[in-house]
């Protein structure tokens, strides 16, 4: 994870019925890939407000993490139902609050060759979404030792 140089403070996202946003950036992540991943305010607080509209608040206290789930996924899948411009980065860890272990998603949108965060939660199913379609769903990675039933795929 870095701070954002002055020429990456900002970036310019499409929106899913195509407007363009600017958003300031955060922190920058590179991902299990050696990918750049924009982390924006804007996305932090929408990921925030989901997981509070939820009563998820051991969740947002887990926010300093994410760069960790991103950098070092358990499995990264294209999104079943959007694959064409959405990664979702999982990564199983520890609730110090609830004292388990719980899989994290990290939701990632591609526009126009911008990565950045779109949302973060709780897959609290423990497998990735839609395991049930398993043969529509495309692995990006899995990391070494992790096998795809572990998933549901």
């Amino acid at each position: 994870m870095r701070r954002p140089s002055a020429a990456e403070a900002s970036i310019v996202v499409v929106d899913n019925k195509g407007r363009e946003r600017v958003q300031r950036v955060e922190y920058i992540v590179t991902d299990v890939r050696g990918e750049t991943v924009y982390v924006t305010a804007e996305g932090l607080a929408y990921a925030r407000d989901s997981l509070a509209r939820k009563s998820r608040f051991d969740l947002i206290d887990e926010f300093a993490r994410l760069p960790d789930v991103l950098a070092d996924p358990d499995i990264v899948v294209y999104d079943y139902a959007s694959p064409d411009d959405t990664l979702i980065y999982y990564k199983r860890i520890y609730l110090r609050s609830g004292h388990e272990y719980e899989l994290v998603a990290a939701v990632v949108k591609l526009r126009q060759g911008v990565k950045f965060l779109y949302n973060f939660h709780s897959q609290e199913s423990g497998k990735v979404k839609g395991a049930r379609e398993a043969e529509t769903i495309a692995v990006w990675y899995i990391a070494p030792g992790k096998r795809l039933r572990e998933f549901g795929l």
